[in-house]
């Protein structure tokens, strides 16, 4: 007998993709990664941007908070007479040895060199000259906002104060500067600064007992080769980057003069051999022409235009690319080896040039101007001297407590 025959038919599903389908979805989720990962690199940088403007408006309150509580800015140290007159006014029980400590710290003389003509310990310290980058614009921050001590004889050294004597130092002359290191340990800050992004070289007790050469002391200068270790430690707002600086209203535009000519206020460090340099920023406010041009001199041509908050401070700090600017002066050298170079904000360059007769227009010879015209939104890249990145014009993503947000580029638009 024959049965019938079960069907041999049976449903039959796909267990997977096929390859043509497999490509498609795979077009898909690169298609979509492209549009996502630019957009997710654009959120990031803005998200580091807006953190490192929050710090530096903690920096700004820290700089408002100490005018409410002395009734005068922080000096930002190119000038003597002002830190002088400044301290004795917020201070006017300090004592003597306290300034005469200060200024050895800032002079010239390398703080341990009692071999040079006159020595550090010399009985007038004033008879050796000032130093204006001794403490640099970027140094002041700290050494204004870390805290002073309660003592009113002695705000520096007292307890709590930016500076301690070395332990186990052996009866130290009160204004002796080799015998001092940073104090991390302050009193009442303005602004509690990250101890991880303070420019400090700590103690090391693997080399010996604490020396001028081992101690608590500043490590930017041998960073950005600048100059001898000093007690002024700086502060950055991302690893890796330039310091923010600190210019004070009523020193923007002063200067000393040296062997290489006159030396205007600013900040420069060295980079991979290149000089990257921040100057006050100037309005676009420009001033009248001198009654009998031109100028004559580097500083009546830095009186051509108005510096932004004339009556204040500035505070600058680079942006995510942890460079300033490669113009610090004409040629993008040495920042003071040729006339002084200053941005304005609407991305123009003025440049300190005597023989100009008036702020606005061409340098000469082709003008009479302080204007460096080939500069336009602070775009450098048609300036003929290659300099630090130029390509990359680092100026443009600095940030500044007078930009109401974003960076410098970003006010342009």
């Amino acid at each position: 007998m024959n049965k019938p025959m079960r069907s041999q038919h049976s449903d039959t599903r796909r267990s997977g993709f096929t390859l043509v389908e497999l490509l498609v979805v795979i077009t898909i989720i690169a298609a979509i990664a492209g549009l996502t990962i630019p957009a997710i690199g654009v959120v990031m940088k803005t998200v580091r941007t807006k953190a490192m403007r929050a710090e530096m408006s903690n920096i700004e309150g820290g700089i408002d908070s100490y005018y409410t509580k002395y009734g005068d800015y922080p000096p930002d140290f190119s000038t003597w007479n002002i830190v002088k007159r400044h301290y004795l006014k917020i201070f006017p029980d300090i004592a003597q040895s306290e300034l005469d400590l200060l200024y050895r710290l800032c002079d010239v003389r390398i703080d341990n060199d009692n071999t040079s003509s006159p020595p550090q310990m010399t009985p007038n310290p004033q008879s050796i000259a000032w130093d204006p980058t001794a403490m640099d614009r970027s140094e002041v921050l700290v050494w204004s906002l870390g805290g002073f001590s309660a003592d009113p004889q002695y705000p520096f050294t007292g307890p709590g104060g930016p500076l301690v004597v070395i332990p186990n130092t052996a009866n130290p002359a009160p204004d002796d500067p080799q015998y001092y290191e940073y104090n991390p340990t302050r009193n009442a800050p303005e602004v509690n600064f990250a101890p991880d992004r303070l420019s400090i070289a700590n103690y090391d007790p693997s080399l010996g007992a604490r020396s001028y050469t081992n101690r608590n002391m500043s490590n930017d200068e041998a960073m950005y080769s600048t100059g001898n270790a000093d007690v002024f430690p700086s502060y950055v707002l991302r690893d890796g980057g330039a310091p923010t600086v600190y210019f004070d209203a009523r020193t923007y535009n002063s200067f000393v003069t040296t062997g290489a000519g006159d030396q205007f206020n600013g900040y420069a460090r060295l980079v991979e051999g290149e000089w990257d340099s921040i100057r006050p920023v100037y309005s676009t406010t420009a001033n009248n022409p001198p009654a009998s041009p031109p100028y004559g001199s580097r500083f009546a041509a830095s009186q051509g235009w108005q510096f932004v908050n004339p009556q204040t401070y500035q505070v600058l700090s680079p942006g995510l690319d942890g460079l300033f600017s490669d113009r610090g002066d004409f040629d993008g050298g040495r920042p003071d080896d040729t006339a002084p170079a200053y941005f304005l904000t609407d991305g123009r360059m003025i440049v300190l040039e005597p023989s100009a007769q008036q702020p606005t227009g061409p340098l000469p010879p082709s003008g009479t101007g302080l204007e460096d015209i080939r500069v336009q939104k602070f775009d450098v890249t048609g300036l003929p001297i290659p300099s630090l990145r130029a390509s990359q014009n680092p100026f443009r993503d600095n940030l500044a407590n007078f930009l109401d947000q974003g960076t410098f580029y970003d006010a342009l638009e």
